[in-house]
């Protein structure tokens, strides 16, 4: 065997497995990954070894390399990729005949027999390495007549060479087909790591959740072990305060089951219409608190998007409330939107007291807040329900300087 020969068949080997560990790659590491999808990505990189090998991995006085061509082809069937199989065997026909002038009946042969093979190893169940070596063997049958028939003067070294090719054919096949292996069983540990992840955060969830409902369930045992009703003015102010630890727990239930399950109903949301009932809300109460509201509208213009209007409308509700409780003194609230070619950004930004990057690193967590009585689930419900829109909840802060919140959705 040549060193010619030697370089071409590792090239073969190159342009085979490099379409494929790219493959490999994108099926390990990206997290969530369709079966459309992943088919799609395998017959893609099946066809591209293919192309690769028969563009640049024959020598023009040997088509022994072509061997190589039909490790995608095998690794197709192996897959239950019948139809790309079937595909690629009739690519490798047509290059043999574009290629060589001639299409030899033994090649058409060759790939009838594969499909057989690959048929009566579904029906009898055979196992894949079973299901290699009758390829190769096959593969080395058909090699053996098509070299020798052409040339029939043959030496003992030319017998050696087709020997090494088979083997080395029914090697790479073999060691590509362990790699699938190894690729599922990486799926499977990923897609245990993420039960885990979701057990993990759940459980998280719940511990905050109890924690959250037992602060405002111990007020109210407290104030019910103080209460005497025959002081009647204290009675009431306890039940008062009973009554405000109450909703808040139920408030935090609600909110909870509703992250749980958003559901979104998707029509078109006039921005005008959406921004004056905003305005309309909230300008007595911020008006009452002595911070002035800024609302620039739209009205010269007719703007439509599509959404779920109460959801939208939730989300900048609770915003304007952050932005209300961010301001201690005097301060000012603005209402805007912008528009580009593919979203709309719908804003609210005060000049409150802002917050640091590591409050903003863990804003959209469920139960992190920063406030006294806050449960920590609104901008948690909120950011979910803007990606529920296919949107994003932005957010720029500066601690002591102020903060905005833009509520990115898209346009079509």
């Amino acid at each position: 065997m040549s060193v010619t020969i030697i370089e071409n068949i590792a090239l073969n080997i190159i342009l085979i497995m490099f379409p494929i560990l790219i493959y490999f790659l994108l099926a390990c590491y990206k997290d969530e990954i369709s079966k459309q999808f992943d088919d799609l990505i395998l017959n893609i990189s099946l066809a591209t070894s293919l192309y690769l090998c028969l563009k640049f991995g024959t020598i023009a006085d040997n088509n022994k390399i072509l061997l190589f061509c039909n490790i995608p082809i095998v690794i197709a069937y192996m897959k239950n990729k019948t139809i790309t199989a079937v595909i690629l065997s009739i690519a490798n026909i047509l290059y043999c005949y574009f290629a060589y002038d001639v299409i030899y009946i033994s090649t058409i042969l060759k790939y009838l027999s594969y499909l057989t093979i690959y048929f009566l190893a579904i029906k009898k169940r055979i196992s894949m390495g079973s299901f290699i070596l009758c390829i190769a063997v096959l593969q080395g049958f058909f090699l053996s007549f098509e070299y020798f028939f052409q040339e029939p003067v043959a030496e003992f070294a030319d017998f050696v060479e087709l020997l090494l090719l088979v083997f080395l054919y029914y090697l790479v096949t073999f060691s590509i087909v362990y790699l699938f292996k190894l690729i599922e069983k990486i799926k499977v540990l990923n897609a245990s790591i993420k039960d885990l992840e979701k057990d993990k955060k759940l459980k998280d969830a719940l511990f905050k959740l109890t924690h959250e409902i037992k602060n405002p369930l111990a007020v109210c045992k407290g104030y019910l072990d103080m209460i005497d009703f025959d002081k009647k003015d204290k009675a009431l102010k306890y039940i008062d305060i009973m009554k405000q630890e109450i909703s808040r727990s139920l408030n935090i239930m609600t909110d909870f089951t509703e992250f749980n399950k958003i559901k979104i109903n998707k029509e078109p949301i006039d921005l005008n219409l959406l921004l004056d009932d905003l305005y309309d809300s909230f300008h007595l109460i911020i008006k009452a608190k002595n911070i002035k509201l800024t609302y620039i509208d739209r009205e010269d213009e007719d703007i439509y998007f599509m959404g779920d209007y109460e959801r939208i409308k939730q989300v900048l509700i609770n915003l304007i409330k952050n932005s209300i409780e961010s301001i201690n003194k005097r301060g000012e609230i603005k209402i805007y939107s912008n528009i580009s070619a593919h979203y709309i950004d719908l804003v609210v930004e005060d000049n409150g007291q802002g917050m640091d990057e590591e409050t903003l690193s863990h804003l959209t967590e469920i139960f992190y807040t920063t406030k006294p009585n806050g449960s920590g689930l609104g901008v948690a419900l909120s950011s979910e329900i803007v990606k529920a829109h296919d949107g994003k909840l932005i957010y720029n802060s500066k601690l002591n300087e102020g903060t905005t919140a833009k509520v990115r959705l898209p346009i079509n």
